[in-house]
């Protein structure tokens, strides 16, 4: 009785594999996100802009450029979180809810100051089935 219990759940073990390896990759891409556990932790990316003393930098505005389509990409910051941004010269890049699952794409941010730009720098940015994150470009830039 004892070993055809434990063939029962070799069995079933075996099984529930080759279901799962036999899934084949023109599968959705949410898909696989089906059974992730996300935190409910509201990513958002910043650029950190100083300068070669490593103060801050104040943009007078910036933006963030979808390399593909050339549309603006909108991040939703408070007043006093752009003043905040300032201050500390720390811009946001992408954050949560801004893409799709499992999706990738090229962005360009543009700072300016006085309507003159400053300083560009290109990113590849993406997420997970989760959360948004930078997968190339480097976030901390010198002035």
């Amino acid at each position: 009785m004892m070993k055809r219990l434990k063939l029962s759940v070799v069995a079933l073990v075996v099984l529930s594999m080759m279901t799962q390896m036999s899934c084949d990759s023109s599968d959705d891409s949410n898909a696989e996100c089906q059974d992730a556990i996300c935190t409910a932790v509201f990513v958002r990316i910043m650029v950190t802009i100083t300068d070669e003393n490593q103060n801050p930098i104040a943009l007078d505005s910036f933006e963030v450029i979808h390399r593909e389509n050339g549309n603006a990409i909108a991040t939703s910051l408070t007043a006093s979180e752009l003043e905040g941004a300032k201050e500390l010269g720390r811009y946001p890049l992408i954050e949560d809810g801004i893409l799709g699952v499992n999706q990738e794409l090229q962005v360009l941010f543009r700072g300016y100051i006085n309507g003159q730009e400053v300083i560009d720098s290109d990113y590849t940015v993406g997420t997970d089935c989760c959360h948004v994150s930078v997968t190339s470009g480097d976030i901390a830039l010198i002035l």
